[in-house]
């Protein structure tokens, strides 16, 4: 008898539960999804550990945001009639990716996937990018290159060219060294002297010819125009010299009067890194065109990513930064300012070069001394205009930076700034100001007072990797006992700094890599383990990705983890990235990402399973340029 009354208990415990349900999904409307069956890890541990937090069986989606988590009887007790239920048959799924101080709107104009997807042909901007051959080779093919390409451009038709830096950047220090001395305005004027041409290096640097001048000065005030954040200056007439017109020019100039072909370029390259799990962006747009354009994205219900922005110019006078302090963290659920900067922090250190590298690069530049200079030291213009943003109350945020001496400036500007101002110290802690990259700092010796400040750091595992710059070169400048200097996620990660993840480079197809760069420290072409005690697990990285992302672009209540009320941004993966061997992780693919209940990239084979038809670029047929495809892993 008491077992058949236990037993009869627990039944109508079930049955209530179920009508609970029931009547959260009257009350709130049912939802448009429901995911079930699955592996579903919430990351909502806010600990710096290695605890994920609550993993479940189901979601539930409704609108833009997660309804309800729990078993799977108990999310498919919540659907309707059209609730859209999707079986994971036991797949992973995660919150996707916040990459801090990463950049869609450069890499759209550098890796040509969504570039070609957009512009299949030569109809409206003449494109080519050299293979993947030595810097030697590249240089040695560009004048036929650019004579086929101009032959084929119609009189005053923009022609453009990306050097190649290699599927794994092999060639990125001979591009680069190669590209400065050899592309040349005086060159591409005599190869394209009737069309504005502009050739990048493989990254963000670019050369232009007169042409291309003249087509910038139509959108630009070449008087006082840099191509970098900082502004103003004799620097303008420099540009007019060189034609060096940087990352503004392929936005503002190239696409001048084509606003709406702008914002499909962004659109495609942010599908890009959706499909490879990347979601949301913390970063300046470094032309006004592309903050119009994602703007024009957002009017229309059409962002698939989520762009969390800093100012960086052109004006720094008080009154605007007075204004501007008071929008920091507002604006909308896929465009929103973040914070400012004037220019970038330099790769000031404070040590000095090893003799033996100074006796080396004297061989090839003997003026060369070994000084360093320091781009917030007192008395430049830069820290001036670094204390005038703090001063108004602006959060520093999406900063580039290098060595660990200039975030003593920084934190001196910082404290300095916000005492004459009259922020109180618990003012400035809830300002979180931030540096990004973590190149070279901080040192073990900064780390209680970025504490202090209650400060962020951004950090970029590609320069574990990298061999043109990053721990390979700090080994060779300083030794190798500093590498641990470089990216030092253990130690910010065992103070309880909160730190986020970029690689800052255009190569969504490695996201997954690079977390294991972060696991091992393994430069694979050096056979170096760089800074072996700033290794951490994974779950550290992936935290770096997820839960901590969504502080730094200020939306933590509604980014970073799988909570009822928190946007649904989310990706079903193929495989559980949280148990697989290390080895296997570069080879994680998305099947599905989901980006405010709406879904982004879906793959056939999952389409066809749960019958519904592939989702971007997954389904793109435009041919990738020879030498850019992504490599397999």
């Amino acid at each position: 008898m008491k077992k058949t009354a236990m037993l009869f208990g627990l039944l109508l415990c079930g049955l209530l539960a179920q009508a609970q349900n029931a009547n959260i999904a009257a009350t709130l409307g049912y939802p448009q999804t429901i995911l079930y069956n699955g592996k579903i890890v919430t990351m909502n541990d806010t600990t710096f550990t290695s605890n994920v937090g609550l993993t479940v069986q189901a979601m539930a989606v409704r609108d833009n945001k997660i309804l309800a988590i729990g078993s799977t009887a108990e999310m498919r007790a919540l659907a309707g009639p059209q609730t859209k239920q999707i079986d994971l048959k036991g797949r992973t799924v995660m919150p996707s990716f916040i990459m801090t101080h990463e950049h869609p709107t450069d890499w759209a104009f550098i890796e040509p996937q969504a570039f070609r997807h957009v512009l299949p042909n030569d109809d409206v901007i003449v494109s080519r990018w050299l293979p993947s051959v030595s810097g030697k080779e590249q240089v040695a093919q560009f004048e036929g290159v650019m004579k086929e390409a101009v032959a084929k451009a119609k009189p005053g038709q923009w022609v453009r060219a990306t050097f190649n830096f290699g599927q794994d950047y092999e060639w990125a220090s001979q591009v680069e060294d190669l590209f400065d001395k050899s592309i040349t305005k005086e060159w591409l004027d005599q190869l394209a002297p009737n069309n504005p041409v502009t050739i990048k290096d493989g990254f963000i640097n670019s050369q232009s010819n007169t042409k291309a001048v003249e087509e910038m000065a139509k959108v630009r005030d070449l008087e006082t125009y840099t191509p970098g954040p900082g502004g103003g200056g004799s620097y303008g007439l420099r540009v007019l010299q060189t034609a060096k017109l940087g990352r503004p020019v392929d936005p503002d100039a190239m696409m001048r009067g084509k606003l709406p072909l702008l914002a499909e370029i962004l659109k495609a390259e942010m599908e890009l890194w959706a499909s490879n799990g990347v979601t949301s962006f913390g970063s300046s747009p470094y032309a006004p065109s592309n903050l119009q354009a994602m703007h024009l994205l957002d009017s229309k219900g059409e962002m698939p990513a989520r762009f969390a922005w800093g100012y960086t110019g052109p004006a720094w006078d008080k009154e605007t930064l007075r204004t501007l302090s008071g929008t920091v963290g507002h604006g909308t659920d896929y465009l929103w300012l973040i914070g400012a900067w004037r220019d970038t922090g330099s790769g000031c250190m404070s040590i000095s070069y090893r003799q033996e590298y100074i006796d080396q690069r004297k061989q090839a530049d003997p003026n060369f001394t070994g000084q360093q200079n320091c781009n917030f030291e007192p008395g430049t213009e830069n820290r001036a205009i670094l204390e005038r943003i703090i001063e108004s109350g602006i959060r520093i945020a999406t900063l580039h930076t290098g060595g660990d001496k200039d975030i003593d400036y920084l934190m001196d500007a910082i404290e300095t700034a916000s005492q004459r101002a009259g922020i109180t110290p618990e003012e400035v802690r809830a300002k979180r100001h931030a540096f990004d990259h973590g190149a070279g700092a901080p040192r073990p010796q900064q780390i209680p007072r970025l504490k202090s400040l209650n400060m962020m750091v951004s950090q970029i595992n590609t320069i574990l990797w990298e061999t043109h710059r990053g721990a390979s070169e700090i080994a060779k400048q300083y030794g190798i006992e500093y590498t641990n200097w470089v990216v030092p996620r253990k130690s910010v990660n065992d103070a309880q700094i909160i730190n986020t993840f970029e690689i800052d480079r255009p190569l969504p197809h490695k996201v997954f890599f690079f977390i294991t760069k972060g696991m091992n420290r393994l430069n694979d072409r050096d056979n170096i383990v760089y800074g072996a005690g700033e290794k951490t697990d994974r779950i550290t990285q992936l935290k770096a990705l997820t839960t901590w992302g969504g502080y730094y672009v200020m939306k933590e209540k509604l980014m970073g983890t799988l909570e009822p009320g928190k946007f649904a941004d989310f990706m079903v993966l193929d495989r559980d990235v949280f148990t697989i061997t290390e080895a296997e992780i570069p080879q994680t693919k998305p099947l599905m990402t989901v980006v405010g209940g709406k879904t982004i990239h879906l793959t056939a084979d999952l389409a066809r399973e749960v019958g519904a038809s592939p989702v971007g670029p997954s389904t793109w047929k435009e041919p990738i340029p020879s030498g850019w495809a992504p490599k397999p892993y």
